[in-house]
């Protein structure tokens, strides 16, 4: 007999015997939310990513500044926001516990990924960082791009050592005003553009050009060596070279050599970062004589590197260690032996200036506690101006601008820094035998952080921080605030400003305390630029911490005498 039993009915098993694979989704909500909830918590996240994300790349970009320290603001604003993603994929999300402890983890492997293929290169004049590809940076270097060429219209002549009115030996210029006059600029460039000449890779450092008739030269970091370079100025093509096995890194403002070397008399005196003062031939850059000005100061380095330029007054190259009996010391041109050493400030990042005072030569220096004047042939100090930028920064950067002779008295100075400091026009007097100097006038209308101002007429043009800035030298009147250009360099060619852009861009303003006008502008070069603009006419020279380049500019008119 058989027993019918009744079909059993299917059952479902339970997750944990079912075949196959269920794929469990990171967005499946927690049983209790209902649609509303679920709402809310997306929203939030909306909201986080908005305020948050923008707030970073707000500060980040600069389109916000809080304070003179960026990078540390866009640190906070970095791990605020991380902190927030974590808040809501922890706390707020309508993830199941299981999938916020996986969240969490995908989270922290994309920033472990993220830091693995970003890094900081380094930092922009205002202290924000600069973020670059790791795999950029390593295909930078294994590939160098160079473009160097001889004009058609011209033939490189050998290296004469014998200066010429087309010089531009040293720190902006001749006279360290960074005025070229006599020329005027074709400021046409759609209809007459710039001509490249050559382009080609360098090595590390904030160094400028100097320029002797055909040969340009500058200073750089290549691997540990720190390097006096020599190039042709129509070619590119290295002349010579000279290797001290010494370098100098820092964070902040980068690694490599500072300070423009100064071409005199056939010589090349360059002050590498680390205190290295060499003293070498132009025509084929053999080393004469070499000192440590920071071993003979008996004093450390400061914390960005020895950045001024010698000055050569005479037989004396005149450089600044700072320290005890060492704001300023002078070493004879021939031998290098010491000649004197006076004052008792800490240097700063300004380069000495030469001064032609009615009351009698000076050498000027804007050290790490203001301004002073020394005597050229003892060094001694005559007096001196206190001017500190933050206390715990002490960064007197911008070159100080003699006037003599302006607004029908003697003697004054003009000088200028950032960090909230401002400008000032000094009055310089002499009684007897006693110096003294007064502020006729002190504003904030120009913050000159790390870039130096050039005086054209009555008027004085220079960064206010990032913002191009006319100032009335008579009265601190601010004329004008136009034109951001970052933390860049400037000069002027005639009666028109040429301002090297901080992102490597070149660009023509006219020198016109009525209104801002921008005449041109190109690329020049391609990264971040700190670099002073050397012009040695028709011939400009730009260069970073990564590539050089020589632009043939159009001239309108040359009024200079013949060679």
């Amino acid at each position: 007999m058989q027993l019918l039993l009744p079909p059993t009915p299917h059952l479902p098993l339970p997750p944990s015997q079912e075949v196959g694979y269920n794929v469990v989704t990171m967005f499946d909500a927690q049983p209790t939310d209902t649609a509303r909830s679920r709402f809310w918590r997306w929203a939030s996240l909306i909201a986080l990513l908005v305020l948050g994300g923008g707030s970073l790349l707000a500060l980040a970009r600069g389109w916000i500044v809080l304070s003179y320290k960026p990078s540390r603001e866009v640190l906070y604003a970095w791990a605020a926001f991380e902190l927030g993603l974590l808040v809501w994929i922890i706390v707020v999300s309508p993830f199941s516990p299981r999938n916020r402890v996986k969240a969490t983890c995908l989270f922290c492997l994309c920033k472990s990924l993220l830091w693995m293929l970003v890094y900081v290169e380094g930092y922009y004049g205002d202290g924000r960082p600069v973020f670059a590809w790791r795999f950029s940076a390593v295909a930078a270097k294994a590939s160098p791009k160079v473009s160097h060429r001889i004009p058609d219209d011209l033939s490189p002549p050998p290296i004469d050592t014998a200066e010429t009115h087309t010089d531009y030996p040293g720190f902006r210029g001749i006279d360290r005003s960074g005025i070229v006059s006599n020329i005027a600029l074709e400021t046409d460039w759609e209809t007459h553009p710039p001509e490249l000449l050559w382009r080609r890779p360098v090595g590390t450092g904030w160094s400028s050009f100097a320029i002797a008739d055909n040969a340009a030269v500058t200073q750089e970091q290549q691997g540990d060596d720190e390097v006096v370079a020599c190039y042709h100025l129509l070619t590119g093509s290295e002349l010579w070279s000279h290797r001290d096995r010494t370098q100098f890194r820092e964070v902040t403002g980068g690694d490599g050599p500072r300070a423009t070397p100064t071409v005199h008399a056939g010589r090349v005196f360059s002050l590498g970062a680390t205190g290295i003062l060499n003293c070498l031939d132009l025509k084929n850059g053999t080393l004469l004589w070499s000192r440590n000005i920071l071993d003979d100061a008996g004093i450390d380095n400061r914390i960005f590197g020895m950045a001024g330029s010698p000055l050569v007054v005479g037989t004396q190259v005149i450089v600044s260690p700072g320290g005890k009996n060492s704001t300023l010391v002078s070493y004879d041109t021939g031998s290098g032996n010491i000649l004197w050493q006076g004052g008792d400030a800490d240097a700063s990042y300004s380069s000495p200036q030469w001064a032609p005072f009615a009351a009698g030569d000076q050498i000027l220096i804007f050290h790490a506690s203001g301004l002073s004047g020394h005597d050229t042939d003892t060094g001694e100090r005559l007096w001196d101006h206190t001017w500190i930028s933050q206390p715990q920064e002490r960064n007197n950067v911008c070159q100080p601008i003699p006037l003599p002779g302006f607004a029908n008295r003697p003697d004054h100075v003009f000088l200028a820094s950032g960090y909230g400091q401002g400008c000032a026009l000094l009055d310089v007097k002499k009684f007897g035998d006693r110096w003294s100097v007064a502020e006729v006038w002190h504003s904030r209308n120009l913050k000159a952080k790390f870039s130096s101002a050039v005086k054209v007429g009555e008027y004085v043009y220079g960064m206010d921080e990032a913002i191009l800035t006319c100032v009335d030298l008579t009265t601190g009147e601010r004329k004008w605030k136009r034109g951001r250009y970052g933390y860049g360099q400037l000069i002027c060619v005639g009666d028109v400003l040429l301002i090297q852009e901080e992102q490597g861009e070149i660009v023509l303003v006219a020198a016109d305390p009525h209104e801002f006008r921008e005449l041109a502008r190109m690329r020049g070069l391609h990264d971040r630029t700190w670099n002073h603009p050397a012009f040695a006419a028709p011939y400009l020279l730009v260069r970073n911490d990564r590539e050089a380049a020589c632009f043939r500019l159009p001239v309108l008119e040359d009024r200079r005498p013949n060679r």
